[in-house]
């Protein structure tokens, strides 16, 4: 049950609106396309998966994206709730607030995991970068400990950034270390295949009414060494930050995460 678990892991890192040497403050034009938001996803299992006893998939994932000025700040809630073929549900039901840093300084995480029958865990703490550009973790739950961090590690926002960054250069790959302080543990590694410009057909809602372009993201924990990655994340990524639709790439199945409610903050008058 592991890799469903390490779902919380997967979204809060990645939809932040998914999540370089040095201190990397974003572009301003790269900012100038972020749209804070709020958005409501619900979750389901794609196709008729083999070799696994999960049959039904369900839950939701409520996410917000503010701008704070000098930072960007994310509220998460994700319920996902696993169906076996005796009828017996198991749920994850998790929380992540965040602040980051726009210049890439720092990061501070509050995470609240709810693992039904299968107890809880709490994590919270601050990531720094040094003017030396060093970078560590400081974990004050469920312990205290620091965490060396790669000097080129990114946080979420950030991350997604340079990946918009990469689109708009019409650049095709881009890998780099990530840590999202959603486990208890070291940065990990993020390989992004970006694929050619979709227009969407139809009457759209106006913040999902331009192009989009679908990145397949391949995610790989401190301590997988091996090419296959941990799980896999396909998403249609607009150069907004919005993602219009994700699907969840775990090596026993596959869940599909479709938008039912989009919503834009109103400017904070910075």
């Amino acid at each position: 049950m592991k890799p469903v678990l390490k779902l919380t892991a997967l979204l809060f890192g990645v939809v932040a609106a998914m999540q370089m040497p040095g201190p990397m403050p974003a572009s301003a034009a790269a900012v100038g396309q972020i749209v804070p938001h709020k958005a409501l996803y619900r979750l389901s299992l794609k196709g008729t998966p083999g070799g696994t006893d999960v049959v039904a998939v369900g839950g939701k994932m409520a996410f917000e994206w503010r701008d704070t000025c000098d930072g960007w700040a994310i509220n998460q809630r994700n319920l996902m709730i696993l169906e076996n073929a005796e009828g017996m549900a198991h749920s994850v039901d998790s929380t992540m607030t965040t602040w980051e840093a726009k210049d890439g300084s720092s990061f501070r995480f509050i995470v609240n995991k709810d693992f039904g029958a299968g107890g809880g865990e709490a994590l919270e703490g601050l990531a720094q970068r040094s003017s030396s550009g060093s970078v560590t973790a400081g974990f004050t739950e469920p312990e205290q400990v620091e965490m060396e961090l790669p000097s080129d590690v990114m946080f979420p926002s950030q991350h997604t950034i340079a990946l918009l960054e990469k689109i708009a250069n019409g650049e095709k790959f881009f890998s780099a270390s990530l840590f999202d302080g959603s486990e208890f543990e070291p940065a990990g590694f993020v390989s992004a295949a970006i694929g050619l410009k979709v227009v969407p057909e139809g009457e759209e809602d106006p913040l999902i009414s331009g192009p989009y372009w679908p990145v397949r993201l391949a995610f790989y924990g401190p301590e997988n060494k091996t090419e296959s990655p941990d799980y896999e994340l396909a998403v249609d990524l607009h150069e907004n930050g919005i993602a219009r639709r994700l699907e969840i790439h775990f090596k026993e199945f596959t869940v599909n995460v479709a938008l039912e409610r989009l919503e834009r903050f109103k400017p904070g008058g910075c």
